[in-house]
């Protein structure tokens, strides 16, 4: 390939701006974590926009001078290109090299690493459980467990994968049920995979590491599933290295079994099946239904199978958020309070049709206007509601996190279904 000076090319980041002492920068963040969070200004950030693969460095440069009306000097534009490439941020063969080698790695350990402790949370046991206890009390949450509560385990519950200092009160009111139950022998996770993925579900046979103990994956289950279902279940195994829907899943699951042992007296003992589901978008372009592509019918039809004839006790868990509008996705115009009760009433729309289990009218509410709202759970909710089986659910709570630095919204939902 050529070299990253000649046509540089941008790998896809996510971009947002920061303030720090005054100033305004932009910090960069990839999504697969192979670099590490970058600021710059503003203007190197104009330059690296222009990284496309298809610009030579002097186009750059002109388009620079006409924004600025002024030169961007040979060196100083160098100097940008090689520090991107330096840290993983353009395709280049130093990347290619760093990713071989993440990856590598990641295939040969037993276990899949918490990629999110220590930033959204703690990483220390004791500061963690704290951590996710106080949720249960802050005033948007639902209150405290109760230790004396005997509901019957939930069949499903949907909880957010969004950070838990802007969720954690919504994760509260989606695991409280749980965590009032005895609990299921059998997790079966669903989550969006956000860094995409030619499969429509991928699975990973490792095990989860948390601060809170290791949470064990259901080999014999993924293996069977993966015999049903064809290579392409771990062909794209790699997406479950970085990403959060599912993790921060596991790391309530394991919080909420030493809730259920205090209660109890003594553990239960729990597995998973952990499941990225990628984008239905190109359906929802075309109007088509998921299923009926063949290789999500044949899935969908497979792990149904295999959850009606298990003896244990299963409950599914969809990680997934809903609408993310606002400036940092992609919309032009700033968010206004009119707007964002717009958002709501489309997200309860949405939700009516999720907690009576109706894929055609799920779908139907998505794809009626292209996925305006850009709804991030959508293809594991759908997912979710072939497996249901015809339950009931009922909405916990809604919430939107409004972020003011990149004029932008995500929202999200707890529900649980009986």
């Amino acid at each position: 390939m050529n070299p990253p000076g000649a046509r540089p090319q941008l790998r896809p980041v996510e971009a947002f701006p920061i303030q720090q002492q005054g100033k305004t920068f932009v910090c960069l963040r990839d999504p697969e974590q192979y670099a590490q969070s970058l600021m710059v200004t503003p203007a190197a950030y104009f330059v690296l926009s222009h990284f496309d693969g298809r610009r030579s460095l002097l186009d750059i440069q002109e388009s620079y001078c006409r924004r600025f009306g002024e030169i961007l000097f040979s060196e100083d534009l160098k100097r940008i290109v090689e520090l991107l490439d330096k840290h993983g941020y353009l395709y280049s063969d130093r990347f290619f090299d760093q990713q071989a080698r993440i990856l590598d790695e990641f295939r040969r350990r037993p276990l899949r690493a918490p990629a999110h402790a220590g930033t959204v949370y703690r990483s220390d046991p004791a500061e963690l459980r704290t951590q996710l206890n106080g949720y249960f009390q802050e005033p948007e949450g639902p209150g405290a467990p109760n230790s004396a509560a005997a509901l019957r385990t939930p069949k499903a519950i949907v909880a957010p994968h969004i950070d838990f200092q802007r969720g954690g009160p919504a994760y509260a009111w989606a695991y409280k049920p749980l965590a009032e139950s005895p609990g299921a022998d059998l997790y079966v996770l669903l989550g969006t995979s956000h860094c995409g993925g030619e499969n429509p579900f991928t699975a990973t046979l490792k095990d989860f590491a948390t601060p809170l103990g290791r949470v064990e994956t259901d080999k014999a289950f993924v293996q069977e599933l993966h015999k049903r279902y064809g290579d392409g279940l771990f062909a794209e195994e790699h997406l479950h290295r970085t990403e959060h829907s599912l993790e921060f899943q596991v790391v309530y699951l394991k919080y909420v079994s030493h809730l259920q042992a205090e209660r109890s007296g003594k553990p239960r003992p729990f597995q998973i099946v952990p499941l990225l589901v990628s984008s239905f978008h190109l359906m929802v372009r075309s109007g088509t239904l998921p299923e009926n592509d063949p290789r999500t019918a044949n899935f969908l039809a497979a792990l149904r199978e295999m959850i009606a004839a298990q003896e244990r006790r299963v409950c599914l868990i969809a990680g997934v958020d809903f609408a993310h509008v606002g400036m940092q996705f992609g919309d032009a115009e700033p968010l206004t309070p009119e707007f964002l009760r717009w958002v709501e009433e489309e997200d309860r729309r949405l939700i009516e049709r999720l907690t009576v289990a109706d894929p055609a009218g799920f779908f139907r509410e998505v794809a009626k206007d292209q996925d305006r709202r850009r709804i991030c759970g959508f293809s594991p909710l759908y997912s979710l509601i072939h497996l249901l089986d015809g339950s009931r659910g009922q909405c916990l709570k809604y919430s939107q996190a409004f972020t003011k630095e990149t004029g932008s919204a995500v929202t999200f939902a707890s529900l649980v279904f009986e």
